[in-house]
């Protein structure tokens, strides 16, 4: 009997020092951390719930999830962290993604957040991009994920047993390889997640314990890792809180096209002239010979961004989403169906809409020269109107 009380209290002085430690770093954190690290594009911001729950506290940062079109257009001086982060608007935008983020990578971020994103403005790009016949494959994933925001996310009590079976479920459904042993580990209990059986649901109780622990072990690790991250990032200036100031749309829209024209006037789609002349001017013909005619037909990318939506509505977050079109001048050229690419933007419109979720369809540009950059990334008009857009959404119901 000694022997069992002297076990239950050296567990309960290991777990005291757990979260002794967690709470320790995360302080350390609170008083290095900045708002203008909001414009940090790395991984590690990426894959960090402790990181990105720092932005949610800053009071005026705006998170914005999407995928390549972040990264992209880095340097264009209508992307949003250049637009709004000139102290334009009144909010500092904290950026979240890069290629390969879709929307399950998305859903294991949302969960593992838990209540930060609560009552937070949130803006989510959609790309048509992301909804191809094969999906998210498990490279992607564990290349884009971690194992510590899907302990999160299967550990979140906001979720409910539903949502998280669904989301187990996916991911086992992606491979059954498991290359990397951490992932391996985790890959089971999401399988003991998804199997309702009565055996796969007694062990899956009986080894909670474990991973419970290994989800706090790897948040105290998230925690130190992200404190030495900061100490060796410090802020290089003292941060000026952005003011609002309205902006003349029009005027931008004017600014941004004859930007616009001097880049991308060696084609007719109104491509990027450097991404033209790399991607697409040596494989015209190619490309034309051989569309993909299967673009939004019947891809598992529309139950991932449903799970995306089911946890939003768990957390009781209510994002701005933004309906992002495809180059309608170079999808024509190369054959793809224009009424496959409608139906994609209808759909993705009545799947939030149904939800009581905010979507600006923006499918309507999809002709509109300098709306996009390339074949389907965000260009120099198409960020002045998604600016205008999150102007708005940011700004309505404030006082």
């Amino acid at each position: 009997m000694k022997k069992v009380i002297a076990f239950v209290c050296s567990i309960i002085i290991c777990l005291g020092f757990l979260f002794f430690y967690q709470s320790h770093y995360e302080n350390l954190i609170s008083k290095k951390y900045y708002d203008k690290f909001g414009e940090n594009l790395t991984e590690h911001k990426f894959k960090s719930p402790i990181l990105q729950s720092m932005g949610t506290k800053q009071g005026d940062n705006l998170l914005m999830f999407g995928s390549s079109e972040l990264e992209q257009t880095a340097g264009y001086s209508t992307q949003p962290i250049k637009f709004f982060n000139g102290k334009k608007d009144g909010f500092q935008i904290n950026l979240i993604g890069k290629a390969g983020y879709k929307s399950l990578v998305h859903a294991a971020d949302f969960g593992s957040l838990g209540t930060n994103l609560k009552g937070q403005k949130v803006v989510f790009v959609l790309s048509s991009q992301w909804f191809i016949k094969q999906g998210i494959n498990e490279n992607t994933f564990e290349a884009s994920s971690s194992e510590l925001q899907v302990y999160g996310f299967l550990f979140n009590r906001d979720l409910s047993l539903t949502t998280k079976q669904e989301f187990a479920k996916r991911i086992t459904s992606i491979s059954g390889k498991k290359i990397n042993k951490h992932f391996a580990m985790m890959w089971e209990y999401c399988s003991l997640y998804s199997n309702k059986s009565l055996v796969s649901t007694s062990k899956r109780y009986l080894l909670t314990p474990y991973y419970w622990l290994r989800y706090n072990l790897l948040v105290l690790k998230d925690d130190i890792n992200s404190y030495k991250y900061l100490k060796d990032n410090p802020k290089l200036a003292d941060y000026l809180k952005p003011k609002h100031k309205d902006t003349n749309w029009n005027a931008e829209l004017r600014k941004a096209s004859q930007i616009a024209k001097s880049k991308s006037n060696n084609n007719k789609f109104g491509i990027d002239n450097k991404v033209y002349n790399h991607a697409f001017k040596r494989n015209l013909q190619t490309i034309k010979a051989s569309p993909k005619k299967d673009l939004y037909i019947g891809s598992p990318e529309y139950e991932d961004f449903k799970l995306l939506l089911d946890v939003c509505k768990d957390e009781g977050i209510k994002p701005l989403f933004l309906n992002i079109p495809v180059n309608g001048k170079w999808y024509d050229y190369v054959g793809y169906n224009k009424n496959d690419r409608l139906s994609y933007y209808k759909k993705v419109n009545t799947m939030v809409t149904s939800y009581g979720f905010e979507v600006t369809d923006f499918s309507k540009h999809e002709n509109e020269n300098y709306f996009l950059m390339d074949s389907a990334h965000i260009g120099w008009k198409g960020w002045v109107y998604i600016n205008e857009a999150i102007d708005k959404y940011y700004n309505e119901n404030k006082n």
